[in-house]
């Protein structure tokens, strides 16, 4: 009987590849760095394909109170482009969604140890041993590496050097704000960044920002920014902040793609690929990428082979998620990008259409393997 693979991160990648692999006999071990479900600094936005995924999984995002969101604006120095989404989409807060998620790889026969932060994973002859923080070792043949945008000692992810800052928080909405959002996603662009601001469960909204180290510190940090962007200061004038602290996170390595894996170690998620948040395809990749892995798993595909079957997968929409996020981050870019949006709203909808996830779904039999044929990877 094969070893039962260790799941490293409980995360929405690491709970598709354990939901998958409880439908399919077998019984995980899972470890999380975190006690619980949390909020996170990204993936409150769900789109068609992620709520089908999720679907698949046993979830339904709408019964979890997530808000409905078919419309998307474009704003630059005050100039406002609108237009419908090409799919449907809903906000959905990481906590809530992760936790939903947990409890579906539970009830699938996972087993979940929360607080067990990996220190570092070291490859020996037939196995990996994922040492761990507060000491002692677990040995796995496969590990499914799900640590999203946590990188473990020793296995970085190569990216930039001067990567993005990604910040985040939550706010009660005045009545005017709330019934301007609803139904609606809302990208801002300023100097050196972008904000995503749109409704979630529970009559919320979200704000998340990538900005670059530099312009963050420029402008005196998340104080400043709320500041110095009339826009969104108006958006958040009589909002109150719901989180004790913003959450953020440094270095993140957008346009990071794995195109290679190793023997045993599947990286899914964040850790197989770091599409920019502007796209919101984040959670499709995450649930996808589980999915698929641990449907490899069970029908005995190599994790290397599996590896480079997403990377050719994915390339496509990274490539082009990664130049509309180097003109979101620009002066010139962002000028050029809302004049072009203005005279063609229709662009923005092919846009979002182009960096969505373009794969074939997954099978709901956890035995047959949805990908490329061994032979042609």
């Amino acid at each position: 009987m094969r070893q039962q693979p260790l799941i490293i991160g409980a995360g929405p990648a690491g709970c598709a590849a354990a939901i998958r692999l409880g439908r399919a006999g077998h019984r995980p071990l899972m470890i999380e760095r975190g006690t619980g479900p949390a909020d996170k600094v990204c993936g409150d936005f769900l789109s068609a394909d992620t709520i089908a995924q999720a679907s698949e999984l046993g979830i339904d995002p709408l019964a979890l109170g997530a808000a409905p969101i078919e419309r998307m604006r474009l704003v630059h120095h005050g100039r406002v482009v609108e237009t419908r989404l090409p799919f449907n989409a809903v906000g959905l807060s990481r906590r809530v969604f992760d936790a939903a998620l947990t409890e579906r790889a539970v009830q699938a026969g996972a087993v979940v140890r929360n607080g067990q932060a990996v220190r570092q994973i070291v490859r020996g002859r037939d196995t990996w041993s994922v040492q761990l923080e507060r000491g002692g070792s677990l040995d796995a043949t496969t590990v499914f590496l799900a640590t999203g945008k946590h990188d473990v000692r020793d296995m970085p992810r190569p990216g930039r050097s001067d990567g993005a800052v990604g910040l985040k928080m939550y706010y009660r909405p005045s009545a005017d704000v709330a019934r301007d959002l609803a139904n609606t996603t809302e990208l801002i662009l300023f100097p050196g960044g972008y904000a995503g601001v749109q409704p979630v469960e529970d009559g919320r909204i979200v704000v998340c920002v990538a900005v670059r180290p530099g312009t963050l510190k420029a402008i005196g940090g998340w104080d400043g920014l709320l500041a110095g962007n009339a826009y969104l200061a108006e958006r958040l004038r009589a909002a109150q902040p719901l989180l004790s602290r913003t959450l953020a996170i440094a270095g993140v390595p957008y346009g990071y793609l794995a195109q290679a894996g190793a023997a045993g170690l599947f990286r899914l998620g964040d850790q197989g690929a770091v599409i920019p948040s502007l796209t919101g395809d984040g959670m499709s990749i995450a649930l996808h990428s589980g999915s698929s892995a641990a449907n490899a798993w069970v029908a005995g595909i190599d994790a290397a082979i599996w590896q480079r079957s997403l990377a050719r997968t994915l390339a496509p929409q990274m490539k082009l998620a990664g130049f509309l996020h180097d003109v979101a981050l620009s002066a010139a870019g962002q000028s050029f990008g809302i004049q072009v949006a203005g005279l063609w709203p229709g662009l923005l909808r092919v846009f979002a259409s182009r960096t969505r996830l373009r794969a074939a779904p997954v099978c709901s039999n956890p035995t047959a393997y949805p990908g490329p044929h061994p032979a042609a990877a």
